[in-house]
């Protein structure tokens, strides 16, 4: 196997690998004490605060970790007793240690410049004064984004506005008696589409209901029915018992026989007006005194 000679320069320090066909020779103890020391100077305490320059140095440092690693992929397995890929491995694992010290700084920064973002963003929406629904509706995480403009951030946010009051109009226009319940539902989702077509299926379960209802009421007013049926022929029929009694009475009695007692009852009644109309009808061919008042609940 012919020498292969791998070269890096790491953080000012020159890596070496020679590679023949048994034996690699390399300065790799020698890198991992330089990086060692080196990576110190990387103390995220020396950068006071600094994310620009933290993130400069974060970047060289990634970079030096991908050169060493590329260095470690390239003579994996050449060497029997795996001593300079541990080393390299080693390498990388310090300088990614010193570069992941500084991303916390960079991370902070990100932070700071986010919420400052954030609450720009909320003041823009607190300006409106709007409060059909929570600026958590429509924000968009993209928004803190470095490249993301203030200028089209609040066109957005006109926007959703604009588009709340007009779809509210639409809702008002078309869903007639169950608008209020439509534009509630509405806010929730702040979907038109999907709204409307709750509003369809509503209708269709009000039908439904409306349909239940009426068989219901059918179907009661059906079984009160054959309640007073049975009810009126178990009267008729004592009632004809006790006529006959007070025949056979009265036959023995002649004229001293008593009188049929006039009793008065109250009658409360469902009817249309045509059936309150025969009724009063009937009981006035039967010379019976009535008074009718309307029931209002």
């Amino acid at each position: 196997m012919a020498e292969k000679k791998y070269e890096v320069d790491v953080s000012g320090f020159k890596l070496s690998v020679l590679t023949p066909a048994v034996v690699i020779e390399s300065n790799t103890e020698k890198l991992v004490a330089f990086i060692r020391d080196r990576v110190k100077d990387y103390s995220p305490e020396k950068y006071a605060g600094d994310a620009d320059a933290a993130k400069k140095d974060r970047a060289d440092l990634n970079k030096g970790a991908e050169q060493v690693k590329a260095v470690r992929q390239q003579i994996q397995g050449l060497n029997p007793y795996g001593s300079v890929i541990e080393q390299l491995a080693d390498a990388e694992k310090l300088i990614k240690s010193g570069a992941d010290a500084l991303g916390n700084i960079v991370k902070a920064r990100q932070q700071e410049e986010q919420d400052a973002k954030r609450r720009l963003i909320e003041a823009e929406f607190a300006s409106r004064k709007f409060d059909l629904f929570k600026l958590e509706k429509i924000f968009d995480k993209r928004w803190l984004n470095k490249t993301y403009k203030m200028t089209d951030i609040t066109a957005e946010i006109t926007a959703a506005i604009d588009r709340t009051y007009r779809d509210l109009k639409t809702i008002e226009d078309f869903a007639g008696a169950d608008a209020d319940v439509l534009k509630a539902h509405y806010l929730i989702s702040l979907d038109i589409g999907e709204t409307m077509d709750y509003g369809e299926e509503l209708r269709k379960k009000q039908e439904l209901a409306a349909k239940e209802e009426q068989e219901r009421a059918e179907r009661e007013h059906a079984e009160q029915i054959t309640a007073q049926e049975k009810e009126l022929a178990a009267e008729v029929k004592d009632y004809s018992k006790r006529q006959a009694v007070m025949g056979l009475a009265a036959g023995a009695l002649g004229d001293d026989a008593p009188a049929a007692e006039k009793r008065e009852y109250t009658l409360t009644v469902g009817v249309t007006e045509p059936q309150l109309m025969a009724i009063k009808n009937f009981l006035s061919q039967q010379d019976i005194e009535f008074e009718c008042q309307e029931l209002v609940f």
